[in-house]
């Protein structure tokens, strides 16, 4: 069926998805992966039309976008998404040297992003995670926050580009589903701003 409101209908149906495929992905190990295939239409499909203002579908519904640009102004992980219910995992941080090398990724202070990070608020990690998922700048780390084929994956960073540094968001594979489920259950709380008319787009 064609939705009638896309923005939330939409990630409502992946979140669907998500319960049927979540067991099978479980059972074959694939948990991280899977959570970065539903993250790509989940979240960044609805937050681009959430977002940008010159869309070419047509502008947002403004109680979305402006709750989004909320989150400016309060902690990720105080985000209302999250209900007061924290992700097990998070590190927000930024990598000053060389991007391509996660072993040696290291904060202003010469630490790796897993033993640093600081607060940061929810719109901008929002927005790391679009621009990691929309270029292909996510990497998968093990426990010591190394890029190492063939070990098993523990946690999800998302890269940024940000003038001569890179911004990284870090979940363990638990905590970036959550937040995907969380996400998906938060924008369907919003009502629809006005009445739809189906209508053919001009090419």
């Amino acid at each position: 069926m064609i939705p009638q409101r896309f923005v939330t209908e939409y990630p409502e149906r992946c979140g669907q998805l998500l319960s049927m495929l979540e067991p099978q992905a479980r059972e074959h190990d694939l948990l991280g992966s899977f959570a970065l295939l539903v993250a790509s239409a989940a979240f960044n499909i609805p937050f681009g039309r959430i977002t940008e203002a010159d869309h070419p579908l047509g502008p947002p519904e403004s109680p979305l976008s402006s709750a989004i640009r909320a989150l400016e102004g309060q902690p990720f992980l105080e985000a209302p998404f999250w209900h007061g219910k924290r992700p097990a995992y998070f590190r927000f941080s930024r990598i000053m040297n060389d991007p391509s090398h996660a072993a040696g990724w290291a904060d202003q202070a010469g630490l790796h992003p897993l033993q640093s990070g600081a607060p940061e608020n929810g719109y901008r990690v929002l927005k790391v995670i679009r621009h990691a998922l929309a270029h292909g700048n996510v990497v998968y780390l093990n426990e010591r926050g190394h890029e190492a084929p063939g070990e098993r994956v523990r946690f999800l960073a998302f890269l940024s580009r940000n003038n001569r540094h890179h911004r990284v968001a870090i979940f363990d594979e638990e905590s970036f589903l959550a937040f995907l489920k969380a996400w998906i259950a938060w924008i369907q709380e919003f009502p629809p701003e006005f009445e739809f008319v189906f209508g053919e787009a001009a090419e």
